[in-house]
């Protein structure tokens, strides 16, 4: 059912504020040079933002959750991938299909598929690592001009359109990894590396159950391992590095991993810890982190207080929201002015309105970007990070 996207080159006029992102970077980078015609008034000195890969995953029951999500992440330069994995029923991955077909919006852009086969997952083995590499393989065939990878969750959310998220990523070279990672190894990772486990779930049909071998190996040596948060944003070079391997390391590790509980969590973290791809980690996945969850007993009365502190953080995305969270419908109105069952606008759209909301029936000039607030929030976590040593990737040092 794949449809493929009309390339689109989409610029944005951004503040002079941001050009200090750029200063702090030694990357070179080739995306920002720009030819000026000086005859015209009109000719953009500003880089053109990037293209999102994004993959989408859920399991059972989440085709609603992932088609929501896909909405409020909508951009028509972007690329979107969508999977139910085994758990969910071929019936529920074909009534993802026809939602996504139900949009007039996504079939003229062209940029949304489902992979139509299921993967089956085991969060605790080695086969969410193998999924992830797969729908990056995919989206490497499927188109070449994106420039980050970003694998979200069905229980995920954004918290900054997609406007204000391209507007001031268009600013930061391309070569860039936001990938966060620890190097202080805890006891319990110690254990999982030496512990040898086969995740059937990477050549069965049938979800079988994982095992454990019988004997430990020996820690690592000639690499060093690094551990992490499994949702990463990672550049297209560092995506065909892994894929393509013109190198031998990123496939040896591969084959170590195969063998590692919750590989999905350790994986690009050590590999971009040990090769060429260290100079270019930041030490984040511009995630917001609640480490306060509130449990099912307050849960609504702390709801409030989290929209503040992901308000306040700059985050691009936040995590783990049960299904229909209240706190959603929030983000969706006073963050991305997105109506229930539409699709968060851009300047991009047009069309009629309803209750305030743009329901995007009709494209406008899809060559402009109109950031908000959201932009200079982001932008400031951007800085911070950048700019603090405790986010600074480690991995330089090692």
């Amino acid at each position: 059912m794949s449809i493929l996207m009309k390339q689109i080159l989409l610029f944005s006029l951004l503040p002079i504020s941001l050009l200090s992102l750029l200063l702090l970077f030694r990357l070179p980078n080739h995306h920002h040079h720009i030819q000026h015609d000086p005859f015209s008034p009109l000719s953009n000195p500003f880089p053109p933002p990037p293209k999102i890969a994004y993959f989408i995953s859920g399991t059972n029951n989440d085709g609603p959750r992932i088609f929501r999500l896909l909405q409020a992440t909508y951009h028509p330069r972007n690329y979107y991938l969508l999977h139910l994995d085994r758990f969910a029923s071929d019936k529920q991955r074909d009534q993802l299909a026809r939602m996504v077909t139900s949009v007039q919006i996504f079939v003229v852009g062209g940029n949304v598929n489902v992979i139509e086969k299921s993967n089956p997952v085991n969060e605790e083995g080695s086969s969410p690592l193998a999924l992830n590499l797969h729908a990056a393989a995919i989206l490497l065939r499927w188109r070449k001009d994106w420039d980050w990878f970003v694998n979200l969750a069905a229980s995920d959310y954004p918290l900054i359109p997609q406007d204000d998220f391209l507007h001031i990523l268009s600013f930061l070279p391309r070569e860039l990894n936001f990938i966060e990672h620890e190097t202080n190894i805890t006891m319990k990772d110690y254990q999982r590396i030496m512990e040898v486990i086969v995740d059937p779930r990477l050549y069965l049909q049938s979800a079988g159950r994982m095992f454990m071998g019988d004997r430990k190996r020996s820690m690592p040596n000639a690499f060093r391992f690094f551990t992490g948060s499994p949702h990463v944003i990672l550049s297209h070079k560092l995506v065909e590095f892994v894929v393509l391997g013109w190198e031998s390391f990123p496939r040896t590790l591969l084959l170590y991993f195969t063998n590692t509980r919750y590989s999905h969590k350790s994986y690009f973290q050590t590999l971009a810890g040990n090769s060429e791809f260290s100079h270019t980690v930041i030490n984040s996945n511009l995630r917001f982190t609640n480490v306060d969850a509130p449990s099912a007993e307050d849960h609504q009365s702390k709801r409030p207080m989290d929209f503040k502190r992901m308000l306040g953080s700059g985050a691009a995305f936040a995590g783990n929201f049960p299904v229909d969270d209240p706190i959603m419908d929030i983000i969706d109105s006073v963050l991305l002015n997105r109506g229930k069952g539409m699709v968060a606008p851009g300047a991009w759209c047009l069309g009629r309105t309803w209750g305030g909301r743009v329901s995007c029936s009709e494209w406008g000039d899809i060559n402009i970007l109109r950031p908000g607030p959201a932009a200079k929030r982001f932008e400031i976590l951007l800085l911070n990070i950048i700019g603090s040593t405790s986010f600074r990737s480690s991995l330089v040092d090692q």
